[in-house]
C-alpha cells in the first residue's frame, strides 16, 4: 500500500441531500424488496435488477413475511420487536402461536393490526391466512411456514 493510501479514504458527503427516514415516507409509498422466503432468495425482475413491491398490499405481505421468517431476539439488527418465536412452537398450542404471531406483526409501526384468520398444522408445515391491517390498507396473507 501507498504513503498515500489509506483504508478509510475521505469521503464529501456535502453534496448528498438529506437522507428521508421511514417514519416520514407516506405509508402509501412504502415499498421494500421482495425476498422469495421459501428458496431464501431475493427475487428479481426480467432484467436480473432487484424486484421491488409495487403495492401498498405486497408492501406489508413482504413486511409480515419478514417478520414471520425471522426468529426473534437471534440477529442483533433487529430489536425484541421484530420476529417470532417460531422454535418453540412446535412446542406450543395453537392459541399460544397465533397469539405470537398477531403479536409479533402488530409491533411493527406500519401494521395497526394482524389477525390470524386461521391455522393448520401439517407435518412440519404451518398453513396461515393472516388479515394484515396497515396504516394505508389492509391484506390478507396466505402462507405456509415451515416449523
Amino acid at each position: 500500500m501507498a504513503d498515500d493510501e489509506t483504508l478509510f479514504p475521505d469521503i464529501d458527503f456535502s453534496a448528498l441531500d438529506e437522507v428521508e427516514l421511514t417514519e416520514t415516507v407516506a405509508s402509501e409509498t412504502k415499498w421494500t424488496y421482495v425476498i422469495d422466503y421459501r428458496t431464501r432468495q431475493m427475487a428479481t425482475t426480467d432484467d436480473g435488477r432487484p424486484k421491488k413491491t409495487a403495492t401498498y398490499g405486497e408492501y406489508l405481505v413482504q413486511t409480515a413475511l419478514k417478520i414471520l421468517n425471522t426468529e426473534r431476539f437471534q440477529y442483533v439488527v433487529y430489536d425484541a420487536d421484530i420476529g417470532v418465536e417460531r422454535s418453540e412452537w412446535a412446542n406450543w398450542e395453537d392459541v399460544e402461536i397465533k397469539r405470537d404471531i398477531e403479536e409479533a406483526l402488530a409491533a411493527h409501526t406500519e401494521i395497526s393490526q394482524a389477525e390470524v384468520l386461521s391455522m393448520e398444522r401439517n407435518g412440519q408445515n404451518m398453513y396461515l391466512r393472516i388479515k394484515l391491517t396497515g396504516l394505508a390498507g389492509e391484506v390478507e396473507l396466505e402462507e405456509a411456514i415451515e416449523l
